[in-house]
């Protein structure tokens, strides 16, 4: 190197090499309420009806016999609570007006970035609330709470029930083809027809690596690629699609979802408004208002207490 070469690490001035583009790894997709119809709510109590066919019986009468009259079972009214989730930022007056690198304006990004946030944890509560709650910090009650009627539990599990108990956690156990078949059994006989297993990302490669069926996973010669997990499971009663949900915090439950006997209601759709300025900063708010229409349990499922 020559004497008194000038090097970059004593310059003063070199542009900073930075991409315009920002990267974010973090997941957005929420598996069961995009999966379920959103539907209207009017009240901060969410109710609901569901009803029963009586189980087919011998249905023989003689020859011009005087009519017998059925007692009338009246319906099953159901309820949950609407739940108000928010996201909240604040951005200076010089940070949006500054040049920024990967977007143009700090605020539309934060409000995309912090919306896809919200119906993160919109995804979360609709699916592991135990219970709900009333008052002015409503919590809604989520599939963990809802499926009383097909459970299959660990050791000391105790399954959720109607108004509002919670399930209690069993013993944890290993997850087998077997309990899932008679899950998928009870829903079922219960007029479900399920359509998705939706479970943690690590109870899915335990699937992949337990669940056996008729088939036999194998490697394909032409594109040397091993065929080492199952994305559908062939039941008796139709087809399921395992799907992987990464919003799920409890890995212990594996749900049984029938899209059609579950809805997202809505009282207050997710919006962004801004708030009061307070000084050289503007101040920004997205809320939605909703509950977990749990249609009928009946046809749902839910194993619980797996490692």
């Amino acid at each position: 190197m020559p004497a008194n070469a000038f090097l970059t690490n004593a310059a003063i001035g070199n542009r900073e090499d930075l991409v315009d583009m920002i990267w974010n790894t973090a997941p957005s997709d929420t598996p069961f309420v995009s999966a379920i119809e959103k539907v209207k709510a009017s009240a901060v109590t969410h109710e609901w009806q569901r009803d029963v066919i009586a189980t087919p019986a011998a249905n023989s009468v003689a020859e011009g016999a005087d009519a017998t009259y059925t007692a009338i079972t009246p319906t099953g009214r159901l309820t949950n609570q609407t739940q108000i989730s928010r996201k909240s930022f604040s951005i200076s007056d010089t940070q949006e007006r500054v040049n920024k690198a990967g977007r143009k304006s700090e605020i539309r990004y934060q409000t995309v970035l912090q919306g896809k946030a919200l119906r993160k944890d919109i995804e979360l509560a609709v699916i592991e609330n135990p219970t709900y709650t009333v008052g002015a910090t409503r919590v809604t009650k989520g599939l963990r709470g809802f499926c009383v009627t097909n459970n299959s539990l660990g050791a000391g599990g105790v399954a959720p029930a109607f108004p509002n108990t919670a399930p209690v956690d069993g013993t944890l156990r290993n997850i087998t083809e077997a309990f899932a078949r008679a899950v998928v059994l009870g829903c079922y006989q219960n007029g479900g027809n399920i359509s998705m297993l939706m479970c943690a990302p690590a109870s899915k490669q335990t699937i992949s690596n337990t669940f056996t069926g008729n088939g036999t996973k194998f490697i394909k010669g032409e594109t040397n690629k091993v065929e080492g997990a199952w994305d559908v499971w062939g039941t008796d009663f139709g087809d399921l699609k395992i799907v992987p949900n990464r919003v799920m915090q409890r890995t212990r439950e594996i749900y049984f979802v029938d899209s059609d006997l579950a809805a997202l209601a809505v009282l207050r759709d997710m919006e962004d408004q801004e708030l009061a300025r307070i000084g050289s900063a503007r101040n920004f708010m997205i809320e939605s208002e909703y509950a977990l229409e749990c249609r009928e349990e009946r046809g749902l499922g839910c194993g619980r207490d797996f490692n």
